[in-house]
Protein backbone atom coordinates (compact mmCIF):
# COMPACT_ATOMS: atom_id res chain seq x y z
CA UNK A 1 0.00 0.00 0.00
CA UNK A 2 1.42 3.20 -0.85
CA UNK A 3 0.38 6.14 1.14
CA UNK A 4 -0.07 8.17 -1.70
CA UNK A 5 -2.56 6.12 -3.19
CA UNK A 6 -5.32 5.82 -0.25
CA UNK A 7 -7.80 8.33 0.68
CA UNK A 8 -6.75 9.34 4.71
CA UNK A 9 -4.84 6.35 5.56
CA UNK A 10 -5.44 5.07 8.72
CA UNK A 11 -2.32 5.07 11.55
CA UNK A 12 -2.22 0.95 11.27
CA UNK A 13 -2.16 1.10 7.34
CA UNK A 14 0.72 3.66 7.42
CA UNK A 15 2.21 1.32 10.41
CA UNK A 16 1.96 -1.87 8.07
CA UNK A 17 3.71 0.56 4.72
CA UNK A 18 6.50 1.40 7.01
CA UNK A 19 7.16 -2.15 8.45
CA UNK A 20 6.99 -3.05 5.00
CA UNK A 21 9.72 -1.00 3.26
CA UNK A 22 13.01 -2.00 5.03
CA UNK A 23 12.17 -5.14 3.64
CA UNK A 24 11.52 -3.84 0.01
CA UNK A 25 14.87 -1.65 -1.44
CA UNK A 26 13.64 -1.56 -4.93
CA UNK A 27 10.45 -0.13 -4.41
CA UNK A 28 11.67 2.44 -2.06
CA UNK A 29 14.40 3.24 -4.74
CA UNK A 30 11.55 3.36 -7.18
CA UNK A 31 9.77 6.23 -5.66
CA UNK A 32 12.50 8.65 -5.25
CA UNK A 33 12.19 9.54 -1.70
CA UNK A 34 12.73 12.87 -0.36
CA UNK A 35 13.05 11.71 2.60
CA UNK A 36 15.74 8.79 3.06
CA UNK A 37 16.10 6.84 6.36
CA UNK A 38 19.14 4.86 6.42
CA UNK A 39 19.54 2.42 9.34
CA UNK A 40 20.80 -1.13 10.60
CA UNK A 41 19.79 -4.29 12.23
CA UNK A 42 22.76 -4.81 14.47
CA UNK A 43 20.47 -4.53 17.97
CA UNK A 44 17.13 -4.22 16.01
CA UNK A 45 17.19 -0.36 18.16
CA UNK A 46 18.31 1.45 14.96
CA UNK A 47 15.62 0.05 12.53
CA UNK A 48 12.94 0.89 14.87
CA UNK A 49 13.91 4.30 15.48
CA UNK A 50 13.91 4.43 11.61
CA UNK A 51 10.35 3.17 11.84
CA UNK A 52 8.98 5.58 14.48
CA UNK A 53 10.36 8.54 12.85
CA UNK A 54 8.90 7.53 9.14
CA UNK A 55 5.52 6.87 10.76
CA UNK A 56 5.00 10.35 12.22
CA UNK A 57 6.41 11.55 9.39
CA UNK A 58 3.58 9.78 7.04
CA UNK A 59 1.01 11.36 10.13
CA UNK A 60 2.64 14.70 8.93
CA UNK A 61 2.22 14.31 5.43
CA UNK A 62 1.14 10.62 4.16
CA UNK A 63 1.69 11.90 0.65
CA UNK A 64 5.25 12.64 1.66
CA UNK A 65 7.70 10.39 -0.69
CA UNK A 66 9.20 8.39 2.19
CA UNK A 67 12.02 5.64 2.07
CA UNK A 68 13.69 3.07 4.21
CA UNK A 69 16.97 1.46 3.49
CA UNK A 70 18.60 -1.30 5.77
CA UNK A 71 21.40 0.10 4.89
CA UNK A 72 24.16 -2.53 4.55
CA UNK A 73 21.83 -4.91 3.81
CA UNK A 74 21.22 -2.89 1.10
CA UNK A 75 25.02 -2.32 -0.13
CA UNK A 76 26.10 -5.66 0.46
CA UNK A 77 24.35 -8.93 2.07
CA UNK A 78 27.04 -11.04 2.45
CA UNK A 79 28.82 -8.32 4.83
CA UNK A 80 25.49 -7.90 6.28
CA UNK A 81 25.77 -11.45 7.34
CA UNK A 82 28.82 -11.85 8.12
CA UNK A 83 28.81 -8.24 10.29
CA UNK A 84 25.92 -9.53 12.08
CA UNK A 85 27.07 -12.72 12.97
CA UNK A 86 29.95 -11.14 13.89
CA UNK A 87 28.29 -9.03 16.22
CA UNK A 88 26.03 -11.36 17.92
CA UNK A 89 28.87 -13.97 18.52
CA UNK A 90 31.24 -11.30 19.87
CA UNK A 91 28.46 -9.84 22.49
CA UNK A 92 26.94 -13.39 23.75
CA UNK A 93 30.82 -15.24 23.89
CA UNK A 94 33.37 -12.93 23.60
CA UNK A 95 32.17 -9.45 25.31
CA UNK A 96 35.59 -8.51 25.93
CA UNK A 97 36.64 -8.38 22.14
CA UNK A 98 33.72 -6.07 21.55
CA UNK A 99 34.85 -3.64 24.33
CA UNK A 100 38.36 -3.24 22.70
CA UNK A 101 36.75 -2.87 19.46
CA UNK A 102 34.08 -0.08 20.87
CA UNK A 103 37.13 1.97 23.01
CA UNK A 104 39.62 1.81 20.60
CA UNK A 105 37.41 4.00 18.42
CA UNK A 106 35.75 5.69 20.74
CA UNK A 107 37.73 9.03 19.67
CA UNK A 108 38.86 7.92 16.73
CA UNK A 109 40.58 10.74 14.18
CA UNK A 110 37.55 11.54 11.48
CA UNK A 111 40.59 12.01 8.98
CA UNK A 112 42.55 8.44 10.07
CA UNK A 113 42.73 5.75 7.43
CA UNK A 114 40.37 3.29 9.59
CA UNK A 115 37.78 6.06 9.54
CA UNK A 116 38.23 6.88 6.20
CA UNK A 117 37.46 3.06 5.48
CA UNK A 118 34.03 2.99 7.25
CA UNK A 119 32.97 5.96 5.81
CA UNK A 120 33.30 4.36 2.77
CA UNK A 121 31.81 1.24 2.82
CA UNK A 122 28.93 0.73 0.77
CA UNK A 123 29.64 4.01 -1.08
CA UNK A 124 29.89 3.07 -4.69
CA UNK A 125 26.66 1.17 -4.58
CA UNK A 126 24.62 3.64 -2.33
CA UNK A 127 25.60 6.67 -4.63
CA UNK A 128 25.16 4.66 -7.76
CA UNK A 129 21.15 3.85 -6.64
CA UNK A 130 20.63 7.67 -5.89
CA UNK A 131 22.24 9.74 -7.76
CA UNK A 132 19.83 10.22 -9.94
CA UNK A 133 17.38 11.67 -8.49
CA UNK A 134 18.91 11.87 -4.92
CA UNK A 135 17.10 12.69 -1.75
CA UNK A 136 16.32 16.02 -0.49
CA UNK A 137 17.12 14.74 3.07
CA UNK A 138 18.59 11.98 4.47
CA UNK A 139 18.44 10.94 8.21
CA UNK A 140 20.84 7.94 9.90
CA UNK A 141 20.25 5.93 12.82
CA UNK A 142 23.16 3.93 11.95
CA UNK A 143 26.34 5.88 12.50
CA UNK A 144 28.26 4.33 9.49
CA UNK A 145 25.69 5.21 7.11
CA UNK A 146 25.67 8.78 8.41
CA UNK A 147 29.48 9.00 7.76
CA UNK A 148 29.07 7.98 4.44
CA UNK A 149 26.12 10.46 3.65
CA UNK A 150 28.87 12.93 5.00
CA UNK A 151 31.62 11.76 2.74
CA UNK A 152 29.30 12.21 -0.61
CA UNK A 153 28.83 15.97 0.60
CA UNK A 154 32.47 16.49 1.22
CA UNK A 155 32.87 15.06 -2.07
CA UNK A 156 30.46 17.67 -3.96
CA UNK A 157 28.45 14.74 -4.62
CA UNK A 158 25.36 15.33 -2.45
CA UNK A 159 23.43 18.04 -1.85
CA UNK A 160 21.50 16.66 0.83
CA UNK A 161 20.65 17.74 4.71
CA UNK A 162 22.48 15.49 6.54
CA UNK A 163 20.62 14.44 10.02
CA UNK A 164 22.25 12.15 13.00
CA UNK A 165 19.29 10.60 15.23
CA UNK A 166 21.65 9.06 18.26
CA UNK A 167 20.45 5.44 19.65
CA UNK A 168 22.29 5.56 22.14
CA UNK A 169 22.96 7.52 25.25
CA UNK A 170 26.19 7.55 24.33
CA UNK A 171 28.55 9.47 22.33
CA UNK A 172 30.61 7.41 19.96
CA UNK A 173 33.22 8.93 17.28
CA UNK A 174 31.12 7.04 14.58
CA UNK A 175 28.30 9.68 15.01
CA UNK A 176 30.04 12.43 14.36
CA UNK A 177 31.25 13.78 11.01
CA UNK A 178 32.09 16.50 9.22
CA UNK A 179 29.36 17.16 7.02
CA UNK A 180 26.08 16.26 9.71
CA UNK A 181 23.69 19.58 9.72
CA UNK A 182 21.77 18.24 12.61
CA UNK A 183 22.25 15.64 15.44
CA UNK A 184 19.24 14.50 17.29
CA UNK A 185 20.59 13.19 21.08
CA UNK A 186 18.38 11.64 23.95
CA UNK A 187 19.72 13.88 26.85
CA UNK A 188 21.17 17.02 27.84
CA UNK A 189 24.44 14.65 29.16
CA UNK A 190 25.20 13.94 25.23
CA UNK A 191 24.66 17.80 24.36
CA UNK A 192 27.12 18.62 26.80
CA UNK A 193 29.88 15.70 25.21
CA UNK A 194 28.71 16.75 21.58
CA UNK A 195 29.52 20.71 22.47
CA UNK A 196 32.87 19.12 23.93
CA UNK A 197 34.06 17.61 21.05
CA UNK A 198 33.29 21.09 19.15
CA UNK A 199 30.04 20.36 17.53
CA UNK A 200 28.01 23.90 17.26
CA UNK A 201 25.00 24.09 19.00
CA UNK A 202 23.16 24.99 16.72
CA UNK A 203 23.46 21.52 15.51
CA UNK A 204 22.16 19.83 18.65
CA UNK A 205 18.44 18.90 19.22
CA UNK A 206 17.94 17.56 22.39
CA UNK A 207 14.53 15.16 21.12
CA UNK A 208 15.08 11.91 23.14
CA UNK A 209 15.49 8.70 21.02
CA UNK A 210 12.54 7.94 18.45
CA UNK A 211 10.16 5.03 20.10
CA UNK A 212 6.82 3.65 18.85
CA UNK A 213 4.01 6.11 19.25
CA UNK A 214 2.01 4.07 21.80
CA UNK A 215 4.31 5.03 24.49
CA UNK A 216 2.43 8.62 24.07
CA UNK A 217 -0.71 6.36 25.14
CA UNK A 218 -2.35 6.27 28.30
CA UNK A 219 -2.65 2.30 29.18
CA UNK A 220 -5.83 0.57 30.59
CA UNK A 221 -3.21 -1.40 33.16
CA UNK A 222 -6.09 -2.95 34.76
CA UNK A 223 -7.39 -4.51 31.56
CA UNK A 224 -3.74 -5.62 30.95
CA UNK A 225 -3.40 -7.34 34.32
CA UNK A 226 -6.94 -9.73 33.78
CA UNK A 227 -6.05 -10.35 30.35
CA UNK A 228 -2.96 -11.81 31.70
CA UNK A 229 -4.00 -13.03 34.67
CA UNK A 230 -1.96 -10.75 36.50
CA UNK A 231 -2.79 -10.42 40.17
CA UNK A 232 -2.28 -7.56 42.29
CA UNK A 233 1.12 -8.12 43.60
CA UNK A 234 4.26 -6.46 42.21
CA UNK A 235 5.58 -7.42 38.69
CA UNK A 236 8.70 -7.84 37.76
CA UNK A 237 9.02 -7.77 33.54
CA UNK A 238 12.35 -9.59 32.41
CA UNK A 239 13.34 -9.20 29.19
CA UNK A 240 17.00 -10.60 28.51
CA UNK A 241 16.97 -10.35 24.54
CA UNK A 242 18.58 -12.43 22.25
CA UNK A 243 22.38 -11.76 23.16
CA UNK A 244 21.87 -13.29 26.55
CA UNK A 245 23.27 -16.87 26.46
CA UNK A 246 20.77 -19.37 26.99
CA UNK A 247 22.26 -20.95 30.30
CA UNK A 248 22.21 -17.18 32.13
CA UNK A 249 18.84 -16.84 30.68
CA UNK A 250 17.65 -19.79 33.05
CA UNK A 251 19.57 -18.43 36.01
CA UNK A 252 18.21 -15.19 35.88
CA UNK A 253 14.83 -16.59 35.83
CA UNK A 254 15.62 -18.54 38.94
CA UNK A 255 16.73 -15.73 40.93
CA UNK A 256 13.94 -13.74 40.32
CA UNK A 257 11.42 -16.94 40.67
CA UNK A 258 12.80 -17.20 44.56
CA UNK A 259 12.81 -13.70 45.79
CA UNK A 260 10.84 -14.29 48.25
CA UNK A 261 8.65 -11.37 48.24
CA UNK A 262 5.39 -12.28 46.53
CA UNK A 263 5.33 -11.42 42.90
CA UNK A 264 4.49 -11.53 39.15
CA UNK A 265 7.39 -12.20 36.87
CA UNK A 266 6.59 -11.43 33.41
CA UNK A 267 9.10 -13.01 30.60
CA UNK A 268 9.67 -11.72 27.04
CA UNK A 269 11.24 -15.33 25.65
CA UNK A 270 11.67 -13.62 22.03
CA UNK A 271 11.47 -15.59 19.15
CA UNK A 272 13.71 -18.12 19.85
CA UNK A 273 12.59 -21.41 20.46
CA UNK A 274 15.46 -22.80 22.77
CA UNK A 275 14.68 -19.62 24.81
CA UNK A 276 10.96 -20.41 25.10
CA UNK A 277 11.25 -23.74 25.87
CA UNK A 278 13.51 -22.88 29.22
CA UNK A 279 10.32 -20.13 30.18
CA UNK A 280 8.22 -22.26 29.91
CA UNK A 281 9.84 -25.45 31.34
CA UNK A 282 10.48 -23.10 34.48
CA UNK A 283 7.16 -22.25 34.69
CA UNK A 284 6.09 -25.32 35.71
CA UNK A 285 7.38 -25.46 39.05
CA UNK A 286 8.13 -21.75 39.74
CA UNK A 287 7.57 -20.73 43.17
CA UNK A 288 5.54 -17.29 42.38
CA UNK A 289 3.42 -16.59 39.57
CA UNK A 290 5.07 -16.42 35.83
CA UNK A 291 3.40 -15.15 32.68
CA UNK A 292 5.79 -16.27 29.68
CA UNK A 293 5.29 -14.46 26.30
CA UNK A 294 7.36 -15.03 22.81
CA UNK A 295 8.06 -12.21 20.25
CA UNK A 296 5.33 -9.27 21.47
CA UNK A 297 4.48 -5.97 19.24
CA UNK A 298 3.01 -4.42 22.97
CA UNK A 299 6.14 -3.83 25.25
CA UNK A 300 3.96 -0.45 26.14
CA UNK A 301 0.90 -1.90 27.81
CA UNK A 302 3.49 -4.27 29.75
CA UNK A 303 5.45 -1.81 30.83
CA UNK A 304 2.96 -0.03 31.76
CA UNK A 305 1.59 -2.85 34.36
CA UNK A 306 5.56 -3.69 35.44
CA UNK A 307 7.01 -2.61 39.08
CA UNK A 308 10.27 -3.25 37.80
CA UNK A 309 12.35 -4.19 34.21
CA UNK A 310 15.01 -6.59 34.35
CA UNK A 311 17.09 -5.99 30.91
CA UNK A 312 20.47 -4.98 29.95
CA UNK A 313 20.04 -1.29 29.19
CA UNK A 314 19.66 -1.53 24.80
CA UNK A 315 19.20 2.00 23.57
CA UNK A 316 15.44 1.36 22.84
CA UNK A 317 14.52 -0.65 25.59
CA UNK A 318 16.16 1.98 27.94
CA UNK A 319 14.53 4.79 26.15
CA UNK A 320 10.56 2.92 26.53
CA UNK A 321 11.32 2.10 30.49
CA UNK A 322 12.15 6.08 30.51
CA UNK A 323 9.00 6.57 28.48
CA UNK A 324 7.38 4.88 30.96
CA UNK A 325 8.80 5.49 34.08
CA UNK A 326 10.15 1.78 35.19
CA UNK A 327 12.69 1.26 36.86
CA UNK A 328 15.17 -0.78 35.39
CA UNK A 329 17.81 -3.74 37.07
CA UNK A 330 20.38 -3.78 34.35
CA UNK A 331 22.09 -6.59 33.90
CA UNK A 332 24.99 -7.85 31.92
CA UNK A 333 24.93 -4.95 29.54
CA UNK A 334 26.44 -5.54 25.97
CA UNK A 335 29.89 -3.67 26.50
CA UNK A 336 30.81 -0.39 24.90
CA UNK A 337 27.03 1.62 24.12
CA UNK A 338 25.01 -0.13 26.57
CA UNK A 339 27.54 0.22 29.07
CA UNK A 340 27.08 4.04 28.84
CA UNK A 341 23.46 3.50 28.66
CA UNK A 342 23.59 1.52 31.76
CA UNK A 343 25.37 4.26 33.33
CA UNK A 344 23.47 7.28 32.43
CA UNK A 345 20.12 5.25 34.20
CA UNK A 346 22.01 5.02 37.34
CA UNK A 347 23.78 8.47 36.86
CA UNK A 348 20.20 10.05 37.25
CA UNK A 349 18.56 7.75 39.48
CA UNK A 350 16.19 5.45 37.23
CA UNK A 351 18.18 2.40 37.50
CA UNK A 352 20.25 -0.27 39.51
CA UNK A 353 22.95 -2.27 38.14
CA UNK A 354 23.70 -6.06 39.25
CA UNK A 355 27.00 -7.50 38.17
CA UNK A 356 25.91 -10.93 38.97
CA UNK A 357 22.97 -13.18 39.04
CA UNK A 358 22.82 -13.03 42.75
CA UNK A 359 23.20 -9.37 42.60
CA UNK A 360 19.60 -8.85 40.50
CA UNK A 361 18.18 -10.98 43.01
CA UNK A 362 19.45 -9.15 46.03
CA UNK A 363 18.54 -5.93 44.65
CA UNK A 364 14.71 -6.98 43.42
CA UNK A 365 14.78 -8.16 46.97
CA UNK A 366 15.75 -4.62 49.04
CA UNK A 367 13.56 -2.51 46.27
CA UNK A 368 9.87 -4.69 46.66
CA UNK A 369 10.73 -4.50 50.64
CA UNK A 370 12.04 -0.71 49.93
CA UNK A 371 8.61 0.13 47.78
CA UNK A 372 9.27 4.03 48.10
CA UNK A 373 12.60 4.02 46.48
CA UNK A 374 10.96 2.11 43.68
CA UNK A 375 8.77 5.23 43.28
CA UNK A 376 11.35 7.56 43.22
CA UNK A 377 13.17 5.51 40.34
CA UNK A 378 10.00 5.50 39.19
CA UNK A 379 9.83 9.66 39.01
CA UNK A 380 13.08 9.96 37.71
CA UNK A 381 12.53 7.47 34.62
CA UNK A 382 9.50 9.20 33.69
CA UNK A 383 11.22 13.10 33.90
CA UNK A 384 14.25 11.70 31.65
CA UNK A 385 11.52 10.34 29.02
CA UNK A 386 10.55 11.60 25.93
CA UNK A 387 7.37 9.87 24.34
CA UNK A 388 7.05 12.37 21.86
CA UNK A 389 10.66 12.26 20.64
CA UNK A 390 9.81 10.75 16.64
CA UNK A 391 7.12 12.93 16.85
CA UNK A 392 9.61 16.08 17.49
CA UNK A 393 12.16 14.68 14.70
CA UNK A 394 9.35 14.38 12.40
CA UNK A 395 8.55 17.71 12.85
CA UNK A 396 11.66 19.15 12.07
CA UNK A 397 12.44 17.15 9.03
CA UNK A 398 9.12 18.18 7.75
CA UNK A 399 10.01 21.82 8.19
CA UNK A 400 13.23 21.42 6.31
CA UNK A 401 11.84 19.24 3.34
CA UNK A 402 9.27 22.50 3.01
CA UNK A 403 12.19 24.97 3.33
CA UNK A 404 14.38 22.68 0.86
CA UNK A 405 11.23 22.79 -1.30
CA UNK A 406 10.64 26.16 -1.52
CA UNK A 407 14.50 26.71 -2.71
CA UNK A 408 14.77 24.34 -4.86
CA UNK A 409 15.14 25.85 -8.74
CA UNK A 410 12.13 26.44 -10.75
Amino acid sequence: MDPASVNSPTTAELAEWVNWLPNHHDATLAMHPEVMILAARYGDGHLRAAKAIALQLLLLNPSIKLGILDYYRFVNPKLDHTIRWAYLNSVRFAPSLWRWFYTATQRIDPLSSTQQFLNHIGLTRFYDAISATPPKIIVSTYPTAAGVVSTLKQAGKLDVINYVVMTDYSVHSQWIHPAVDGYFVGSEDMKDELLARGIAPDKITVSGIPVDERFKEMVDAMAVRQRYGIDDHPVILFMGGSYMPLVEFEKILRVIDEIPNQHTTLVIAGREMARQRIARGYREHSKNAMVVLNYVDNVHELMAVADLLVSKAGGLTTTESLCRGLPVVIYRPIPGQEDANAEFLVRHGAGRRAKTEEEVGELITYLLQHPWEIRAMARQSGQLGHPEAATAIALAIDDSLVGRRAHAPA
